[in-house]
């Protein structure tokens, strides 16, 4: 099974346009557009997926919904999951992921959780420090899913590396 981690990309300040709240943060226009080019890329890339969890967060789900119209997802295969949320616990996500059924899913959610997520599922723990910037794609290969997911990390691409392959 392939997990594409997906960091959402570049978001407002949190301020009036979103009433000071976190969870209403969309992304900037600049956000959507560089985002945009970096869903190019992960479609020039290939990558194709058979699920796309995201964050119920606003700047996530749009994310997400940049992404799934680069790689050509319908609508059902797209869905909020508070598991992504951010501090959510990662055995919430890892029990989502084994009942997903699927060979290839992406994941769009906020850092750290991302990163440590990817820690754990690469080294067994949370020990590794792992960035991903605003955009940023990561595929982890895993191997064995019980008692949770473990594998490989195969690439990490930030969003710069994305666009350019996109152009």
């Amino acid at each position: 099974m392939d997990i594409y981690l997906i960091r959402h990309g570049i978001a407002q300040e949190l301020g009036e346009k979103n009433g000071f709240m976190d969870e209403r943060r969309a992304l900037t226009s600049d956000g959507r557009s560089k985002m945009r080019e970096a869903a190019r890329g992960m479609a020039r890339l290939g990558i194709e997926l058979d699920l796309l969890l995201t964050s119920p967060l606003v700047r996530a789900a749009d994310t997400a919904e940049i992404v799934a119209d680069a790689l050509g997802l319908k609508k059902g295969d797209v869905r909020q999951t508070s598991a992504l949320s951010p501090g959510a616990p990662p055995e919430q996500l890892f029990s989502e992921i084994k009942s997903a059924e699927s060979s290839s899913i992406g994941l769009v959610g906020h850092q750290p959780d991302l990163g440590d997520f990817i820690s754990r599922m690469v080294a067994g723990s949370g020990g590794l420090s792992i960035e991903l910037r605003k955009g940023a794609v990561c595929l982890v290969n895993i191997t064995e899913t019980v008692p949770s997911p473990r594998g490989s990390l195969r690439w990490l691409l930030q969003p710069k590396q994305l666009r350019a392959v996109g152009k």
